[in-house]
């Protein structure tokens, strides 16, 4: 079970303390403790800076203050993420097209365990009121949406911490067998993608309006690929070598 200390949990653009604290709790219950904050509000950042007296969040965090006392603030998803070998996005909203895989969260689980012994996963939650945007959403392998009824779909942030940790942590006690391959970096991929949108818009495959979409299209085919390193840098050179010669007209 040591790498349940690979596991990240990422809350973007959190508005409440006290959701930050009972997420902080949850974790702790499962045996994570690595959490990341992205660009959270105004009244979050202020209220973690008010330990040890006055703070709504490290009231919530029961015995797990040490997680609040060791969170990371960052403002961008991408700074995040960058080191994840695997990232699980959640979402509430039902859709046909995703760039990654929709999945439930045991199957999630199952797929972090095979995963984590490599290195980090990135569990991301979105805005209490508005969930992750799709820009967010299309940075995951992984896309979870947790089974609820209709009558009340949406869950508490903290809830589905605790649900998504609590499948973690039982796909820890009976572990499937890990990973043959290693998955490549989240930044080595953004370093990919940034190269094929240039590509494909150099080259007049998509003119900037419709260069979003092919981006996704690329990312949904690419994300069932579980690339390498070494195939995304494989990749990567190929994308080079095809734009010098689009340029030259002739092998270097």
């Amino acid at each position: 079970m040591n790498w349940l200390e690979n596991i990240r949990v990422v809350l973007v653009g959190s508005q409440e303390p006290m959701n930050i604290g009972a997420a902080a709790r949850a974790m702790q219950n499962f045996g994570i403790s690595d959490l990341w904050l992205v660009a959270p509000e105004p009244r979050v950042r202020q209220d973690l800076v008010h330990h040890p007296d006055g703070s709504m969040a490290y009231r919530l965090a029961v015995h797990a203050e040490e997680i609040l006392d060791n969170l990371k603030m960052v403002e961008t998803l991408g700074a995040a993420i960058a080191n994840a070998r695997l990232v699980v996005g959640t979402t509430v909203r039902e859709r046909e097209i995703y760039t990654g895989a929709m999945v439930s969260p045991r199957t999630m689980a199952q797929r972090v365990a095979q995963v984590a012994p490599q290195g980090k996963v990135a569990l991301v939650f979105g805005r209490e009121a508005s969930g992750l945007t799709t820009d967010e959403i299309d940075l995951s392998q992984l896309i979870v949406r947790i089974p609820t009824s209709p009558k009340q779909p949406s869950l508490n942030l903290a809830q589905a911490v605790l649900l998504l940790c609590y499948e973690v942590y039982g796909a820890a006690l009976n572990p499937p067998e890990p990973a043959k391959a290693q998955l490549a970096e989240q930044e080595a991929l953004k370093q990919f993608f940034d190269d094929l949108r240039e590509y494909i818009f150099r080259i007049g495959f998509a003119d900037e309006k419709r260069l979003p979409y092919a981006i996704r299209r690329f990312r949904r085919l690419l994300h069932k690929a579980d690339l390498t390193p070494g195939e995304v840098q494989f990749l990567r050179g190929f994308l080079h070598q095809s734009r010098w010669y689009a340029q030259h007209g002739k092998r270097p």
